[in-house]
Parts: structure tokens; C-alpha cells; sequence
């Protein structure tokens, strides 16, 4: 036969089913667009890296930057050294501090309007979690050039003029800002915009060198005094002189104290193409290539399986005529590579659009205006080898029929049981042979992320299609009789209906697992991580900070002693990082009184003990040399009872560190989630250790106030019940009555504690600097819970699962083709029951019946896609999860029962819309058509 015939039978066969193909197109378009955004985020990574780099340093330039925490100083002799070098051309230092950046007015108090907004600079009344970095060139000169507005002065710095880069969203120039640093509260103006890539945030370095600029007098004003030299900008006379000079300054910056980074270009292309933000972008392109593959061959599997079996009449015609064996494979490959450059179009439209429309909403992200040509081919590839993979089982069976065999195989029960259970016998082995890989890796470790990438998520979709036909056997036997009861149906008509046709029907239920098990998949992930960062329901309401300093012993004694504050408990909270772990680990330090908030009693804090004992922790804290450890931490680094850590803090009495014993491993679910917007990050960086001490030891080691934070509830209402946040009620009457106690709650320590009187602190240990004027704020942790598991978190995940809904519905078509080749099938049974007097009726109420159990039957298949790949997924996120500097992502797997009942809805509804289509279009045909084609086929 010749080719020229192929082609003729691949244009009418698509013709034939042409919305089957066009939704498998559509499914398999979506499926293929998630991983071609994927691909996109990252190439634009590492194109725009390079560029980024290169706009913030040139050829000759490189950076000197005291990064440590801690001690953030270079060295004098350091830099009189580097002067020194006769490669160097010219050395220009700066300074770095640091504040809290609001909404102001001109008056420098905070715009309440804006602040509790989302829109221009606004945070929606969520008090910002970091002090931001503001940088000052002592010589007066700026860095880069202005996109719009002017440099800041160096004359009086009232208010502090500030040039912001272009990324940071609603701040126009002349914008009014409130600041709080060491030093107090600042008013503050937007003067000019410096232009700015995204890419410059995917590094540490790449932000420092795309901080806020502010003139000298500014700097020392929010310092509260003379700043030390923390970087320095090093011009070379010969670029060709960088690398010599890099080799040789990085081997000498050891020598000096701190921590001392010298970057150049291609210093900050490294990190940003090599560090945990690209490390995470390239485990999410393996996991998407091999998410999309798994998905492409089912459904593939479905359409080619099912078009295989409903024109079995045909190829046998055609072996028949003299058709070699290889021209019916070859047929199936040519449907499904056509199936494949189709849906790569759809994927790549699908693409463009949503690029087009993000670059619209937010210009800022630079996003480029279509998908580079490599990550399409890259897509391409992966689809093209998912439908081929899919076709390569309907191949084999089209090419190793005799004539004649097609039809009588597709009635041949008994065949089908034998071959359902040798598929589940290999589904097994295969389960078991990708669970054996993955207990060969360490947990907690980098190895195990790998394999389940590679190893478990492939096994995981392998495994589920060989169940599927077992599943849907055991599906008839149990739910035969009740749908059949249900649809009154005859149940021994309907269980050999579905039963002795696997493949056909096995196809089906495999297009509604993909995206059935994907919304499975999306909810249970969401939900999982979620309630990792879910607020324990026993933290107090209020989160109470006052800022710079906070309180001394006596105002704490007074305010605690009030009746507004009785039973708050007092934290004493500073951020450093740990010295003993090989590199700096960011570090939150926690001060409490061990012997209220650890003991067993109503009003402590919900610390729960992985491990050691309560009462001999509570004891050892006390004595001051010992320390409880987050849990996170403890798991993923080896952390013992028993174990010294060395944490760093400032020289307050000449030592660089204090080492504590740990007494204790605990958890406190959602602290992080509760500590993320209100100040509690000094230097902007995510915790990634928590470390609780004895108050004393807090206030002993590190230049803190006698109390910075408070926690405590409301008072209790009649019933004894502590208010919480109203959720209940319209989003906009809900947050202006939290934001009244709020402020209800600010104005009763205001009149407790005289905010505008100068106290002295030493926030670097050494020099004191005076706070003019202090701040009180109180977050409502019972907010952030109640939107983590609602209108913001939790209708996120909703609406991350809409997707693969789209995709179930799309199922539709693949059903309906299966149902009308299980019904054409049996036309002659059929015709004969029709000629008997079986109404369309009945005929509706068998198609539907057919339709309800493979529903049934995709549910357990979805299940184990969903939740087996979600379980998967949350062991990835616990360990690229810290990696990524999440602060410690535990997540326990978690299946949120009432979100996943539109996914059942919709499966149901897909498969009964689908079967009354089939009834009806078999129910247009004739009795006696129905037999005469029987006897044809």
C-alpha cells in the first residue's frame, strides 16, 4: 500500500473524530504550556543574567562588601591596601543602613489610607516584615543612571531623599515615606527611579547592589550616628588585570575580619545561575518535563488506544485488501506526531498570550514577548516523545492482528481479566522497584529530591496506568448493581459492557485521572503547604512591636503590670545567624521566660518537644548557657540534645560569639508564617534557625531592649471565649474592625509608656545611639490565619487547581469516543434490544450507567495520582524548601476534603454529559441499521 494511502486514511480518520483530536490537542496543549512557562521563567534567567550583571558592574569594576550580619565593616587597613595596589585606578566606599519602609505624608507620620491598601507602596495593613537597605557613597557621587527624578542632596536630610529602583512597585517620584530605624522615626521622600532588571534579585550580591541610594547626611541620620565603611567600588586600569586581582584579593580577604565578598560580573551571573533561586527554577523544569511527559503519554495512551480499537473493522478490512503489518503502526505514529505539532502550537499560543498579557499588567518583570526558540523545540521534544510513548502499545496492537482477530479480541473477556492482571503484577513491581530507589537515598537530603524527580514521579504515572484496567474490573464488580439499579439498568448488560473491553475503556478512564488527579494532586499539595505555615490556633491574637528598641526593664514592668496587658507574655527577639555550621546561617534568637511560657499550663506558648524533656529544659534555660532549636533545623543539619551552637553576636564585651548547649528540639507551627510582617527580620534575611533562650540570656548577650515584642489575647468575652478575627463578615467591614482593636490596642500602651522620650541603645554593641522616637504596632495573627486558609491562601490553591479542571472537562470527548465504540461494538445486541422495544430511553440510561462506572473507576486511579505525587512533591519542598531559605517547610501531607468536591462534581457531570451525547447519537440510528452494521462489521 502505498504512503500517498496513509495519508489519505490519517486525513479521514481526523476528520472522523475531529473533537476528540481537538480536545486531546487542548488537553495536551495545557499540559505542554505549564512546562514551556516553566522553561521560559528560566531562560529568561539565564539570558537576562548575564545583561543584568554587566549593568551593574563593567568589564574593570569590581565590589568589596563586608556581608557579615554582624560586624558589616571593612577593614581601614583593608582598604588602604587595596588603594595601594598599582593595578587599581580609584576606590569609592559607601555605607549601608537600614530601615523600615512605610507609606508616609509629609508630616512623616504613616498614611493610613495608603498603608492599608494594596496599591501605590500600600501593604494592605500588613506591617512590613524587613528593614530595608539604604546605601550612601561617601564622595556624593551616585551609581548608574536615573530613569526619572533626580539624586538625592546632601544638605539637610530632612526629609531623606531616596531614589528607589524601579522594581519596587507604586512609588513614584515624590512619593512621601515613613522610615524606622536604629535611630527613630524619619519622614522621607521619593526623588528619583533608578532603572532595574528582575534578574538582580535572584542573588544576594544582585540585591546589595540594587539597594535604595541616600546621600552621606541621611545615612548617619537613620544610624543615629557616623556609619563605618561596609562597601567599596574598586575600578581597575585594566580590565584585563580582573581576574589576576580577584585571585589574588580573595585569597587575602581571610586575613581580615568579618565577612569579606569581592564580586565581579561574572560573580553575580554565577549566583544568579547557579544559587537556591536557580537551583529551584531547574528542579521545577525537571519536574515539569517530567510531569508533562507522564501526562502527554496518558493521554495519548487514551486517544490512540481508543481510535486503535473502534477502527479494529477497518484495519482488518485493510490486512485483508494485502495491507502490510507495518502500515497500520505507521498510521498510529502519524496521528500522533499530527497530534503533537498541533498541541505544541496550541501550547505555544497558550504561552504568548499569557507572556503578552503579564507584560501589560506588569512591565516591570521585562517579560520577553515570546517563548525563545530552544524552549520550544525543548517542549516540543518532550511532547513529541509523550505521544509517541502513548501510541507505542495501539502501534503494537494494530500491527500484530491477523485479520479477523480485531473485532472478536474486543469481545473476548476472559482475554482481558488475564491481561488486566498481568498489568497490576508489573504496576507492582514497578511501584516497588521506584519505592527501593527512593529509600536508597538519605531523607532531608538533596539525593532524595533527585530521585523522586526522576525515579518516583514517572513510576508513580507508570504504575497508575497498569492498575487502571484491575481498577476498573473491581470497579464493575462491586458498583455494577447499584448504578444498574440506579440507571435501571440491566446489571449483567452493563458490567460486560465496560468489563470485557479494558484497553477502550481503561483509555477513558486514564483522560479523566489526568486531570482529575491533577486537581487531586494541586489541592492536597496546596492544602499540605499551607498548614505548614497555618498560625498554631494556641499563639495569642496580638503580635505587639515596639520600635527601634523597644522597652526597658521599667516601662516593661509597668505596662505588664497594667490590666490592659495582664497576661501578655514579653519576647525578647534579636536576628544574628549561627558560626558553627561552615558558613553564616540566618538566625532568629528568641528570648522568653521559660518557667510561663514553657510550663504546663492554659496560658503558654504552643511549643510542642520533638526532643528532650519539658521540665529539665525549662531548668536548663534558666541557667543561661542553653538554648532550645527549631525543629526544621534540628532534622535537616543533624542537630542533637546535648550538641554545642555558636552563635553570632556583637563584641558588647570584646567576644565575637556565644556557644549554647541545646536542650531542647521544638516546634512551634506557623512562627515563621507569624513573624514574616512585623519587623522581626532586623537584616531582611529569612530565618532559617530559631534559637529560644532564658530572657536574661537574651538581654546579657546581645545589644537588645529589656522587651521588644509582646504577645496576648483580647480580653475574653463573656462566655469566657477570646474574640478572633471575623471572618464571618464582608472582607472590608472584617478588616476595619480588626484594624480598630488594633489600634485600640497601640493607643492603650501609648498612654502606658511615654514613646517619645530619648532612650540610648547600642545596636551594634559599641557606639550609643539615641532613639528620638518610638513606635508601637500590633499585627492580628488571627488575620493572617483566617486569609492563609481563605480569600488568600486558600482560594490561591482553588484557583491553581482550575487548570487541571479545565483539563477533566476536556475529557469529555475521549468518553464520548469511548462510549460510542463500546456502543457500536455492540450494535447488533443493540438492534435486537431496540427491535424488542427498548425505548432511546433505555438506551440513555445504558450509556449513562457506562459513564457513572468509569467515573467510579477513575476515582481511585486519580486518587493515587493526586495523592501519591502530592506526598512526593511535599518530601521535595521540606528539602529545597530550606534550601530556598523558606525557614524550615515541614509540610504533613493533608487532604482538605471539602475543597475536592468540585473535582467529583465535575467528574461525574463529564461523564454523564458524555453519556447521554453517545446515547443520543446511537439512539438516532435505526434498529435495523444498527444489526446490518453489525453484520458488516
Amino acid at each position: 500500500m502505498p504512503l500517498s494511502a496513509v495519508w489519505l486514511l490519517l486525513i479521514g480518520n481526523v476528520r472522523s473524530h475531529l473533537g476528540r483530536f481537538i480536545a486531546a490537542c487542548l488537553a495536551i496543549s495545557f499540559t505542554t504550556a505549564i512546562l514551556l512557562a516553566a522553561m521560559v521563567g528560566q531562560q529568561v534567567v539565564r539570558t537576562r543574567a548575564p545583561t543584568a550583571a554587566q549593568g551593574l558592574l563593567g568589564a574593570g569594576e569590581l565590589h568589596l562588601a563586608a556581608t557579615d550580619t554582624i560586624h558589616p565593616v571593612l577593614d581601614e587597613q583593608l582598604l588602604a591596601a587595596v588603594r595601594a595596589d598599582p593595578r587599581v585606578s580609584s576606590v569609592r566606599t559607601a555605607s549601608i543602613v537600614r530601615a523600615v519602609d512605610m507609606p508616609g505624608n509629609e508630616k512623616g507620620e504613616l498614611d493610613v489610607e495608603r498603608f492599608y491598601a494594596h496599591a501605590s507602596g500600600g501593604s494592605g495593613g500588613w506591617i512590613p516584615g524587613r528593614r530595608e537597605g539604604f546605601i550612601a557613597w561617601h564622595d556624593g557621587g551616585a551609581q548608574g543612571e536615573l530613569v526619572d527624578g533626580q539624586w538625592p542632596s546632601n544638605q539637610d536630610p530632612d526629609p531623606v531623599e531616596i531614589v528607589v529602583p524601579a522594581v519596587i512597585w507604586g512609588q513614584p517620584v515624590g512619593a512621601w515615606r515613613r522610615l524606622e530605624s536604629d535611630s527613630g522615626v524619619h519622614r522621607s521622600r521619593v526623588v528619583g527611579i533608578l532603572p532595574a532588571d528582575m534578574a538582580t534579585v535572584a542573588s544576594p550580591a544582585g540585591i546589595r547592589l540594587a539597594l535604595r541610594q541616600i546621600s552621606p547626611k541621611a545615612a548617619e541620620k537613620l544610624a543615629g550616628g557616623t556609619l563605618q565603611t561596609s562597601d567599596a567600588r574598586i575600578t581597575l586600569n585594566n580590565a584585563d588585570d580582573l581576574q589576576p586581582f580577584l585571585r589574588e584579593w580573595r585569597g587575602r580577604l581571610v586575613d581580615y575580619p568579618g565577612m569579606i565578598e569581592l564580586w565581579d560580573a561574572d560573580t553575580l551571573e554565577r549566583a544568579a545561575l547557579e544559587g537556591t533561586m536557580a537551583e529551584g527554577a531547574r528542579i521545577a523544569v525537571q519536574s515539569a518535563v517530567l510531569l508533562a511527559t507522564a501526562c502527554v503519554m496518558c493521554i495519548a495512551y487514551s486517544v490512540q488506544g481508543n481510535a486503535v480499537r473502534e477502527r479494529a473493522a477497518q484495519f482488518s478490512l485493510l490486512r485483508s485488501l494485502g495491507a502490510a503489518r507495518v502500515v497500520l503502526p505507521l498510521l498510529v505514529v502519524a496521528e500522533a506526531v499530527l497530534l503533537a505539532l498541533a498541541s505544541l502550537v496550541g501550547a505555544v499560543l497558550f504561552v504568548w498570550a499569557a507572556m503578552y498579557g503579564l507584560a501589560a499588567y506588569l512591565p516591570v518583570l521585562k517579560t520577553p514577548s515570546s517563548p525563545a526558540a530552544a524552549s520550544i523545540a525543548w517542549a516540543g521534544g518532550v511532547t513529541l516523545f509523550g505521544v509517541l510513548c502513548g501510541a507505542v502499545w495501539p502501534a503494537y496492537l494494530a500491527s500484530r492482528r491477523l485479520p479477523g482477530e480485531y473485532t472478536a479480541e474486543s469481545e473476548d473477556s476472559a482475554r482481558a481479566a488475564r491481561m488486566s492482571r498481568q498489568a497490576a503484577v508489573a504496576a507492582l513491581v514497578v511501584a516497588a522497584l521506584a519505592a527501593l530507589a527512593l529509600a536508597a537515598t538519605p531523607s532531608q537530603s538533596l539525593p532524595r529530591t533527585h530521585a523522586i524527580t526522576w525515579v518516583g514521579v514517572p513510576c508513580l504515572a507508570i504504575t497508575a496506568v497498569l492498575l487502571t484496567p484491575l481498577v476498573l474490573r473491581a470497579t464493575c464488580r462491586i458498583f455494577a448493581r447499584p448504578v444498574a439499579w440506579l440507571t435501571r439498568t440491566e446489571p449483567l448488560v452493563l458490567a460486560d459492557h465496560v468489563a470485557s473491553d479494558g484497553a477502550r475503556s481503561a483509555g477513558s478512564i486514564i483522560a479523566i485521572s489526568v486531570g482529575l488527579g491533577g486537581f487531586i494532586w494541586t489541592i492536597c499539595w496546596g492544602a499540605s503547604m499551607l498548614d505548614a505555615f497555618i498560625i498554631d490556633q494556641g499563639l495569642p491574637r496580638w503580635l505587639v512591636s515596639v520600635h527601634p528598641y523597644g522597652l526597658n526593664q521599667q516601662e516593661s514592668e509597668r505596662l505588664l503590670a497594667s490590666p490592659e496587658f495582664v497576661g501578655y507574655h514579653a519576647l525578647t527577639l534579636y536576628d544574628t545567624h549561627l558560626v558553627s555550621t561552615g558558613e553564616p546561617t540566618p538566625t532568629l534568637v528568641m528570648g522568653i521566660d521559660p518557667g510561663r511560657s514553657l510550663a504546663s499550663s492554659d496560658n503558654t506558648l504552643p511549643f510542642r518537644f520533638v526532643e528532650g524533656d519539658r521540665e529539665q529544659a525549662i531548668a536548663d534555660l534558666e541557667r543561661g548557657d542553653a538554648c532550645l532549636v527549631s525543629a526544621w533545623y534540628a532534622a535537616s543539619h543533624h542537630v542533637h540534645p546535648g550538641d554545642q551552637l555558636a552563635v553570632a553576636a556583637p563584641s558588647t564585651d570584646g567576644r565575637g560569639e556565644r556557644s549554647y548547649r541545646v536542650a531542647g528540639i521544638v516546634e512551634l507551627t506557623g512562627w515563621r508564617m507569624a513573624t514574616k510582617l512585623n519587623k522581626v527580620r532586623y537584616h531582611g534575611i529569612k530565618h532559617k534557625v530559631m534559637l529560644v533562650l532564658d530572657t536574661d540570656a537574651a538581654r546579657r548577650d546581645f545589644p537588645v531592649g529589656h522587651v521588644n515584642f509582646l504577645l496576648g489575647n483580647p480580653p475574653a468575652a463573656p462566655d469566657g471565649a477570646i474574640p478572633g478575627f471575623r471572618s464571618d463578615l464582608p472582607k472590608e467591614v472584617a478588616y476595619e474592625a480588626s484594624r480598630k482593636l488594633r489600634q485600640s490596642v497601640e493607643a492603650s500602651l501609648a498612654a502606658e509608656v511615654d514613646l517619645s522620650q530619648p532612650v540610648r541603645s547600642r545596636p551594634n554593641g559599641e557606639d550609643d545611639v539615641v532613639v528620638e522616637s518610638r513606635v508601637v504596632q500590633v499585627d492580628d495573627l488571627d488575620r493572617t490565619r483566617s486569609s492563609l486558609r481563605g480569600e488568600w491562601g486558600g482560594a490561591a490553591v482553588q484557583r491553581m487547581a482550575q487548570a487541571p479542571l479545565a483539563i477533566l472537562m476536556l475529557s469529555l470527548f475521549s468518553i464520548c469516543g469511548a462510549l460510542m465504540a463500546s456502543l457500536q461494538s455492540r450494535s447488533r445486541e443493540l438492534g435486537v434490544l431496540r427491535s424488542c422495544g427498548m425505548p432511546r430511553s433505555g438506551l440513555a440510561r445504558l450509556a449513562l450507567a457506562e459513564a457513572l462506572l468509569l467515573g467510579l473507576a477513575a476515582i481511585p486511579i486519580s486518587a493515587l495520582l493526586g495523592g501519591v505525587g502530592a506526598a512526593l512533591m511535599l518530601q521535595v519542598a521540606s528539602v529545597v524548601g530550606f534550601r530556598l531559605d523558606f525557614a524550615g517547610i515541614q509540610p504533613d501531607f493533608t487532604a482538605p476534603w471539602a475543597w475536592l468536591w468540585p473535582g467529583v462534581v465535575t467528574t461525574f457531570a463529564v461523564c454523564s454529559a458524555a453519556g447521554l451525547w453517545a446515547a443520543w447519537r446511537i439512539g438516532r440510528v435505526a434498529p435495523a441499521t444498527l444489526i446490518s452494521n453489525s453484520s458488516r462489521g
